[in-house]
């Protein structure tokens, strides 16, 4: 019979062995992304790229899709080589039902979360129109128990208004956060200079008891729409 002690370290290095690799940092995924490219909204790549050259030690993956078989496989190389991932970032068309996976692909957002689900991401940032109405977060939260967070607007998105985004992802890789104060007046700041709305929803926000809530946000979502509209009409 072995030390005690000899024992010891062997159930210690059993238990790294056995311990999960920590999770890789941002996954982006441009849905249909030739029509993306066609409406001069292609702009996964070059986010990607400037990502990268920021944050060089960090593991970020690129999957851009034009058919939904197409997505598959490559959600399915990125898992083999990379894993699961902390935060995810998908660029599409999209309405408050569901999201354009591919050319006549609409896919409901509780799908969406299926196939996002094998990741176990703990944030989601959706540059994607009406994304952040409280249907469409109630439906992607369902299916991921490891996702906390959504940032999505609940109105349409131009190409402008995508920078908070952005800048939300930085904070994320720099700080392995997001302060909620600073992440306010960003997206203020976003509203008061271009109409665009990003909400942030927490898990806690669109369960069950939660509906009245959701109902709240869209209609502040429709009023600040018609706000800015009409503010822009004057001009």
């Amino acid at each position: 019979m072995p030390p005690r002690g000899q024992s010891v370290k062997k159930s210690r290095r059993s238990a790294k062995k056995a311990r999960r690799p920590a999770r890789s940092h941002l996954l982006i995924i441009e849905c249909d992304f030739r029509k993306l490219t066609a409406d001069k909204l292609d702009f996964a790549a070059p986010f990607a790229a400037v990502i990268g050259r920021l944050f060089p030690n960090k593991r970020i993956a690129l999957v851009q899709s034009s058919s939904e078989s197409e997505l598959a496989s490559d959600l399915g190389r990125v898992f083999q080589q990379l894993g699961r991932f902390r935060s995810i970032l998908i660029v599409g068309h999209s309405n408050e039902s569901g999201l354009m996976l591919a050319a006549d692909c609409l896919r409901s957002w509780h799908v969406v979360g299926k196939w996002l689900c094998k990741f176990e991401p703990e944030f989601c940032f959706l540059a994607a129109c009406e994304a952040g109405r409280s249907a469409a977060v109630r439906e992607l939260f369902a299916p991921v128990p490891t996702l906390r967070q959504i940032f999505a607007s609940p109105v349409a998105v131009s190409l402008a208004q995508s920078t908070p985004l952005g800048l939300l992802i930085c904070m994320l890789l720099k700080q392995s956060s997001i302060d909620e104060e600073g992440s306010g007046v960003l997206r203020i700041a976003n509203y008061i200079l271009t109409g665009g709305q990003l909400f942030r929803w927490k898990r806690q926000e669109s369960g069950a008891g939660e509906e009245l809530n959701g109902v709240l946000k869209d209609f502040a979502a429709d009023f600040l729409q018609q706000i800015f509209s009409r503010a822009r009409r004057r001009v």
